[in-house]
């Protein structure tokens, strides 16, 4: 009998060791799927801190290149389409680096309403600067409504505390806070205003919106643009041509297209203001 209860007992034990080791085995499973999870966080932990940074520093470069063209700008005084900071594929689109790639382009409007992609640098210079533009030029706008120009004219009357200036508007997403904004008039507005200018419009880059905004009839737009985009009427290419001042702009456009008295006193108005 004393033999069998020790038998017996053996057996128990094979069996408490048995389910220790289980225990065991379970509890070292669990602890790599914990550390693998932790080391697949940390790689990808790691992995987006070295986008984020490649990505950093191929902005940087688009940047760099931007003022390279920029410098490179043959008639500095004058800015067109034709310079090589306003539209160049072989600089701006995809331009390797490293294990990367940066574009600089925007999408501009054509006079067919059509947007079109262009590897450059934008020229606020072609845009109206909501900071001194009078409200005649403002109501003109695409999409703008006359009491949300009012608004943007109370918004600039307006005073910080202590401050004897009028309140200009510092970044252009302020525009969503002026009354009775509206996000569809925001992106309307969007590629035809800016803050970042004097308030004088380029006339060779400046889009057939902002010139009618400006006060120009259909018919001398369309004489602006034509005398800009050569006798091709394509932009950008080999015959188009450039407003060398705007003082000589009136000349320049008669000696290309006649201009009719009234087309005539609209662009003298525009020069002189």
């Amino acid at each position: 009998m004393a033999s069998k209860r020790k038998r017996i007992n053996v057996k128990a034990d094979d069996g408490s060791i048995v389910i220790l080791v289980l225990w065991i085995l379970a509890i070292l499973a669990l602890l790599g799927l914990g550390l693998g999870f932790a080391t697949s966080l940390d790689q990808r932990l790691v992995s987006y801190q070295r986008d984020r940074l490649t990505a950093l520093y191929l902005a940087k470069a688009g940047y760099v290149r931007a003022l390279a063209e920029l410098r490179r700008d043959p008639t500095p005084q004058v800015d067109s389409f034709l310079d090589p900071w306003a539209h160049s594929p072989e600089a701006f689109r995809e331009a390797a680096l490293g294990g990367g790639s940066f574009t600089v382009s925007y999408r501009l409007r054509g006079d067919g309403g059509s947007d079109g992609l262009v590897y450059g640098v934008v020229d606020e210079d072609r845009k109206i600067n909501l900071n001194t533009a009078p409200k005649a030029v403002l109501i003109m706008l695409p999409g703008m409504p006359e009491e949300i120009a009012d608004s943007i004219l109370d918004w600039r009357k307006q005073r910080a505390l202590g401050e004897r200036r009028d309140r200009a508007f510092e970044v252009l997403e302020e525009l969503l806070l002026v009354e009775g904004m509206t996000d569809e008039v925001f992106q309307a507005l969007r590629p035809f205003v800016t803050i970042y200018t004097d308030g004088k419009v380029n006339l060779n880059t400046a889009p057939r919106e902002v010139l009618k905004a400006l006060g120009m009839g259909e018919g001398l737009v369309n004489k602006l643009l034509r005398f800009r985009s050569g006798r091709d009427d394509i932009r950008g290419t080999g015959d188009d041509q450039i407003f060398t001042t705007l003082a000589s702009a009136g000349l320049q456009l008669n000696a290309f297209d006649s201009l009719t008295p009234q087309e005539a006193a609209q662009l003298t108005n525009l020069i002189v203001q």
